[in-house]
């Protein structure tokens, strides 16, 4: 699958389910903003300025050592778009601490992209092996934390921001599946001389 059409329909699946679900369980903007940023504008700038080649200037060379660190940026993604999130009720109301709360959500979903969108082949450490475990690994914890706090404070949580974001990880699960079982193809050739067979000296006369 070509990556534009399927950050296309990732985009088209990720508004329509948001805002489905949103407007069904009557949850206010607060939801629906935190899901925009985190599963849409976060993966989005670090398209952009892939694109734009800004990786290697100014700030941006500060989100590259990151990378590497997949425990690291897992642990800050479920930091500040889960728990971050649970805080007393009296505080979420206040619109400082909405602000605060968006921009820490929002840059923790930034991290947590970096090492599945940056492209940086000189980590030889990132294999597509340690992406597809750390794509689980998140991707469970981030649905089974949500499951868990809505057990115990009996009521869902934040619905739109669970079942959207968990849509989302499994929607690029799939893709980079196909995209790293298409680089295998490439790279992994059958007919290649000398790997598999060996050369038949030339004996002298």
């Amino acid at each position: 699958m070509h990556p534009n059409i399927f950050w296309a329909a990732y985009a088209a699946a990720l508004m329509t389910l948001s805002l489905f679900i949103s407007a069904t369980h009557q949850e206010g903007l607060l939801q629906l903003t935190r899901t925009f940023l985190c599963f849409g504008a976060a993966p989005s700038l670090i398209g952009y300025s892939t694109r734009r080649g800004c990786w290697f200037r100014c700030s941006w060379k500060r989100l590259l050592p990151t990378v590497s660190c997949l425990p690291v940026t897992a642990a800050v993604f479920l930091a500040g778009t889960t728990a971050a999130y649970d805080f007393p009720a009296g505080e979420t109301l206040s619109p400082v601490w909405m602000g605060i709360h968006l921009t820490l959500s929002f840059w923790s979903a930034l991290l947590f992209w970096s090492p599945l969108l940056i492209p940086a082949p000189f980590l030889r450490r990132r294999t597509s092996m340690k992406k597809f475990a750390y794509l689980i690994v998140t991707g469970m914890l981030f649905y089974f934390y949500h499951q868990a706090a809505g057990y115990v404070q009996g009521e869902p949580v934040s619905i739109t921001f669970m079942t959207t974001g968990t849509t989302a990880l499994i929607m690029y699960l799939f893709y980079f599946i196909h995209a790293w079982a298409a680089a295998e193809e490439q790279t992994d050739r059958p007919t290649v001389k000398g790997q598999f067979h060996r050369f038949q000296r030339n004996k002298p006369s």
